[in-house]
């Protein structure tokens, strides 16, 4: 059974173990505007910008991530896209909201984000897809 000692040593070794290994990016979601009462859309909500630090994958071919197909919430992976994971501390109050992020100059879709981690959410990992 896991207990809060074995989550917080979890979170301190996460950390360790991507020191080094991060990249500062960008990150873009809609900011605060009028919530529509029918759609539940934001209205009027302008573009905000966030950098934080995070390892960075990119997907060079399927064949490299072992699989001759991979999917992550019902996306597929194609060449071109980049696999990010980013400290959930550093974007738990927008995780739900991010649409876009930059990487190495390029602005990329958010495709799928997930939330992870044992015991407590320590990361959240985000495919991304170069915007056209």
């Amino acid at each position: 059974m896991i207990n809060e000692a074995d989550i917080e040593f979890m979170r301190n070794t996460r950390k360790e173990v991507v020191a080094g290994r991060q990249t500062l990016i960008t990150i873009a979601y809609t900011g605060a505007g009028t919530v529509d009462d029918i759609t539940g859309e934001v209205i009027g909500g302008q573009s905000v910008e966030r950098d934080v630090m995070s390892v960075v994958t990119e997907i060079s071919s399927a064949a490299s991530t072992s699989f001759e197909r991979l999917v992550v919430n019902g996306v597929a992976v194609e060449k071109g896209d980049v696999w990010l994971s980013i400290a959930f501390e550093l974007v738990a109050d927008i995780a739900e909201i991010i649409e876009s992020l930059r990487y190495d100059g390029r602005w990329y879709t958010v495709m799928a984000s997930d939330k992870k981690g044992i015991g407590a959410r320590n990361r959240i990992e985000v495919l991304g897809r170069v915007t056209t």
